[in-house]
């Protein structure tokens, strides 16, 4: 299913319902997953337990939770890639064009970001369960 049709359909904030089987590592404050619509193999996100827009609106504890599952994502993903690029997601989607209404990180391994690489942001595909759970498998073992 592409992205866009699933956001159309889906109301609810994908990052409150992650079910432990989605989860590569979490903390008291944060969770590591592969994207479920991701812009590139071994895609990753960082995301708040707490669903919030703004970072300014968590703990210094939750910062720092979030900020040590990003150093373990990167570690994992250097495993395998030789560059990795953060990007932060913040605000309002209406407003700044995000998908989904929740702080997040994406962990990005060996893509350059930039306006050459919208095609691919707008034709990537939302991952059916069962997939999912296998690639979060297959990640975990890295």
């Amino acid at each position: 299913m592409k992205y866009n049709k699933y956001l159309k359909k889906n109301h609810s904030c994908p990052f409150c319902h992650l079910i432990k089987g989605e989860i590569i590592k979490e903390n008291k404050h944060a969770i590591l997953t592969l994207a479920r619509a991701p812009y590139i193999k071994d895609h990753l996100l960082v995301i708040s337990k707490k669903h919030a827009i703004k970072l300014n609106s968590l703990s210094k504890k939750q910062k720092d939770a979030i900020e040590s599952l990003i150093y373990y994502g990167m570690k994992k993903l250097h495993k395998k890639h030789k560059n990795v690029t953060i990007l932060y997601r913040e605000g309002n989607k209406k407003e700044v064009g995000k998908s989904v209404n929740h702080i997040h990180y994406h962990l990005i391994p060996d893509m350059k970001v930039g306006v050459l690489n919208i095609w691919k942001i707008n034709k990537r595909e939302f991952l059916s369960e069962q997939e999912y759970i296998k690639k979060i498998k297959k990640f975990k073992k890295i």
